[in-house]
């Protein structure tokens, strides 16, 4: 890649994908930081960068370890690949290049239904596992054979994504009409001989919009995979996970893409990550754009992030290479906070390495508040608050 001297961080990507990609795909995706309709977004970032870390010195960072674990399942750094649609809209290679890219750095990949190469087509060129990212249908014979296929395929979580199944706002599509080839989409439903399939023109309306919490029993009961609630953007909900059954879940508005007007992901996390305790993994997505991001992340309460928009800069700019090189920028920015921050270890960043803004105080004090709302408003028993509160102090 001859230009990669000039793309040294991931907004060096994006700037120059807005030059690689059609002007109207781009606005459609990703528009402008601050715009009118993209209010979501915007507070993903700017509440990113309101997170302030706090660096220590003189500690011996000779030796750090990246590396995590998610669902049991070994990664080289907290950064996978969130399960973004049509990845042919960058890049011909799609989600291909996107796995290939995920596996040379050592990451998990999550693949959308929306998928313009199929679940077995990925599985046969991935050396990494993979998620699958459902969405529920009203058909629910649609929605099984699509999780019986994955399952079958090898793929070693299910990510069921449930925070656009409302009635989404058009704006966007209307505001910055975009046609993507109608053979180079949804290629996970050829061959399915069911009548009335997505397609699309009425791909979001086929969704379940009546689901609820007790369709994720129908749901556990035809895999084996775990389950990763992806979605939640409040504490409440984050404890209705525990109570049925999710092993984890992933602290996202939908990339700014669903309501407007939401707080920033990283500004639900630490609530978030106090409701739930150490009953199920917590992860989150949403302005993630440095690895110092990744490590406020860690900080504030997860235990590993997703990146969707670096996915399609990197492909647009230079298919697999860009994507692999976007990975590789995040994990060089994500090693050198940790030592500036005297962190040695991703799977151990506690609360001192970061400020949180929404909390009134900082670290211990801010924390303890946090967790006596939680108590007060019912969403920790008292016998959790005591253990966290212990853990805290420890």
């Amino acid at each position: 890649m001859t230009t990669q001297n000039s793309l040294l961080t991931i907004n060096d990507y994006e700037a120059r994908a807005k030059e690689t990609m059609p002007k109207a795909l781009f606005d459609r995706l990703f528009g402008d930081l601050d715009a009118h309709d993209w209010t979501t977004n915007t507070a993903n970032v700017r509440a990113m960068e309101a997170v302030k870390l706090r660096p220590r010195v003189l500690v011996d960072v000779s030796e750090k370890d990246l590396s995590t674990e998610v669902l049991g399942q070994r990664i080289s750094m907290p950064v996978m690949l969130a399960p973004t649609g049509t990845h042919q809209r960058a890049h011909p290679a799609g989600e291909l290049a996107s796995a290939r890219a995920a596996a040379a750095a050592d990451t998990i990949m999550g693949l959308s239904t929306a998928s313009s190469y199929s679940i077995e087509e990925v599985a046969e060129v991935a050396d990494n596992p993979l998620w699958f990212q459902l969405y529920f249908f009203q058909d629910r014979e649609l929605t099984e054979i699509l999780v019986r296929r994955a399952e079958n395929a090898g793929y070693t979580a299910m990510m069921l994504t449930v925070d656009n199944l409302g009635a989404n706002s058009r704006e966007r599509e209307y505001r910055y009409a975009y046609i993507l080839d109608q053979e180079r989409i949804l290629k996970n439903f050829d061959g399915i001989e069911l009548p009335n399939l997505p397609n699309q023109g009425n791909f979001s309306e086929s969704f379940e919009h009546g689901l609820n919490w007790r369709d994720l029993e129908w749901l556990r009961s035809i895999t084996t995979m775990p389950l990763v609630v992806k979605g939640i953007q409040t504490a409440e909900d984050a404890r209705l996970c525990v109570e049925n059954g999710a092993e984890a879940l992933v602290v996202s508005n939908h990339g700014g893409h669903a309501l407007q007007g939401t707080e920033g992901s990283i500004d639900m996390l630490p609530s978030i990550a106090d409701a739930v305790g150490d009953r199920l993994e917590v992860y989150l997505d949403g302005g993630v754009r440095r690895g110092a991001d990744v490590l406020k992340a860690l900080a504030l309460g997860a235990k590993a992030t997703f990146v969707g928009r670096p996915i399609f800069w990197g492909l647009s700019v230079a298919g697999e290479a860009g994507l692999t090189h976007c990975l590789e920028i995040l994990r060089n920015e994500l090693s050198v906070a940790m030592g500036l921050c005297g962190v040695t270890d991703a799977r151990r960043v506690d609360r001192a390495v970061a400020q949180d803004p929404a909390a009134n105080t900082t670290s211990v004090v801010g924390d303890l508040e946090r967790l006596a709302r939680l108590l007060d408003q019912g969403y920790l028993t008292r016998e959790e608050f005591e253990t966290q509160k212990s853990r805290l102090l420890g």
